[in-house]
């Protein structure tokens, strides 16, 4: 027969170990839940790897950009930056979470967007090198701006 002795110095222990254990169960699940993690982030650091996700989309665009612009995102969003945040949300993207950031939007000129042959535009908006926004817009007569889906032909 064994007998176990358990002195305060130990309970006392035993408790705190098990108060860690309790607290650090919630954090290390939210670190492992899969959410926002870099595995997701869509990186594109060069031009040519902008190009190339457009076309993987089934975009044609033109090799260079129309225009790069440094902007930094309000700190809170007003009802149409919130619409907008909608938007990159349904598409996957964290634009949101960057409220108060400056990132960078890169402007292409779209050549194949249907039964439209010019004025069409995409913006891919970055943060680093992190997609994390992005929409088609035409700005001409009906005008629209739209998610990156390529549009099913009608």
């Amino acid at each position: 027969m064994k007998i176990y002795h358990i002195t305060r110095r130990r309970l006392r222990f035993t408790g705190a170990l098990l108060v860690l254990l309790v607290l650090a169960v919630p954090i290390l699940a939210g670190c492992f839940s899969g959410k926002d993690t870099a595995e997701d982030a869509i990186l594109l650091p060069t031009p040519s790897s902008q190009v190339e996700f457009l076309q993987s989309l089934g975009w044609q665009v033109e090799a260079a950009p129309v225009e790069t612009l440094d902007m930094r995102l309000p700190d809170s969003w007003d009802e149409e930056w919130t619409a907008y945040g909608k938007m990159q949300a349904e598409q996957g993207l964290p634009f949101t979470d960057f409220a108060g950031s400056t990132v960078r939007r890169v402007t292409y000129s779209v050549t194949n967007y249907p039964h439209i042959p010019d004025g069409v535009q995409v913006n891919l908006y970055l943060a680093g090198e992190q997609l994390i926004g992005g929409d088609i817009i035409f700005t001409g007569q009906g005008g629209f701006q739209t998610d990156l889906r390529f549009p099913a032909e009608s």
